[in-house]
């Protein structure tokens, strides 16, 4: 459950067999590899590597030699010397991995342990990149991604994708150079986008493990193909796969956004209590759910904010809200079950663009009560 809270791992709103599903590489394409760091307090932060080459569905991309290869190659920033985990979307029967520096001519073997269907285990270091082989029932597929020093990454990193428009509206990202899709974040002067333009995406790199991945740190989009719908038809069943309609009698979901010095992080607050009307058959139906009070709940049990100092963070939510009130408590202190408002502040909140933006402080428990006009939903998070 922790990852799910801290990583954003499935879709917002997605039914469990549908993101599964989803999950899956489209029947012509190789599966997606991914670089997951370990617990970082506790966050993990995932990069999806470069497809170089591949043989798969009939089809063949010859990979060019590693250190050829001068554009599109991620970067995953380390400390130092830290295990990571690369993962697959699809069982691998076999994987290799080497690692090669800018002044030498052939790549040096790295160990791996922890074989598992999905992926390996194995320890990277700054200064190097790493090329991953991985065979598969399927076919076989090779792999890039450089690891850096943290901070030393490009300021910026250019790549194209392919825009295909969900069911609600919302765009998704095809990466051109990899076929990986991803959730942009848009940037406030973004264009307007149609299903089949090919834009030039320009930002911090960073993308968040998820699947599909989710891309906050965009700091501008520039449509430089036109395109059109027909072109983006080889995508129509991803696209059927990952959007579905919303099930009315849920609450609204909220995700929470903060931006520390190693990446941006996402997070599920706990939706903890709410009263919610829909209608069903004709009629309108109200329902409601019975849940302790935020200050009774263990921290165990709640998702958190790991910023160790204080941040600004944004909570968005799948349906526009309609105003909050949001209070906090100190997490060290635990309050009688009947002088529940015990030890409460409140909390500066700014209502933008249909998301709420306030400061979080260390060693504080924040109850976000926010109002829809189908009903009101209490969320629940911890910093530390």
């Amino acid at each position: 459950m922790k990852a799910l809270r801290e990583l954003v791992f499935c879709v917002l709103a997605l039914p469990l067999a549908a993101t599964l599903a989803a999950c899956a590489p489209q029947a012509w394409e190789p599966p997606p590899g991914t670089m997951q760091s370990g617990w970082r307090g506790s966050s993990m932060i995932g990069i999806n590597m470069l497809v170089s080459g591949y043989t798969w569905d009939g089809g063949t991309s010859d990979a060019a030699a590693p250190m050829d290869v001068g554009e599109g190659v991620p970067h995953f920033e380390v400390e130092g010397a830290e295990t990571v985990r690369v993962y697959f979307s699809q069982a691998a029967t076999d994987v290799d991995v080497a690692r090669y520096s800018a002044d030498a001519e052939e790549g040096e073997p790295v160990a791996v342990s922890g074989i598992t269907s999905d992926g390996v285990t194995l320890e990277v270091e700054p200064g190097w990149r790493y090329a991953v082989s991985a065979q598969f029932e399927d076919g076989s597929a090779d792999y890039l991604i450089d690891v850096v020093s943290d901070g030393s990454a490009q300021e910026e990193f250019t790549s194209t994708a392919m825009v295909v428009l969900l069911g609600n509206g919302e765009p998704l990202f095809i990466d051109r150079e990899t076929e990986s899709p991803y959730y942009p974040t848009l940037p406030d002067d973004a264009p307007e986008l149609a299903t089949g333009n090919i834009v030039r995406v320009t930002g911090n790199g960073i993308m968040l493990e998820s699947y599909p991945g989710q891309y906050p740190g965009i700091t501008k989009v520039e449509v430089i193909e036109e395109g059109s719908p027909e072109d983006a038809e080889k995508y129509a069943e991803l696209a059927a796969q990952l959007w579905q309609p919303k099930d009315p009698s849920e609450p609204a979901i909220a995700t929470l956004e903060y931006r520390t010095e190693e990446a941006s992080v996402s997070l599920f607050p706990l939706a903890n209590a709410w009263t919610w009307s829909y209608e069903q058959n004709g009629d309108t139906v109200t329902a409601s759910n019975d849940a302790p009070a935020a200050n009774q709940i263990d921290a165990t049990d709640l998702p958190e904010v790991a910023a160790g100092e204080t941040v600004e963070v944004t909570m968005a939510f799948d349906l526009p809200p309609v105003e909050s009130d949001d209070s906090r408590w100190p997490e060290a202190a635990r309050y009688p079950e009947n002088d529940l408002e015990t030890g409460a502040e409140a909390v500066d909140v700014t209502l933008s663009g249909g998301a709420l933006e306030f400061a979080v402080e260390p060693g504080w428990r924040y109850r976000v009560d926010v109002a829809f006009d189908a009903g009101q939903v209490s969320y629940v998070f911890t910093v530390r």
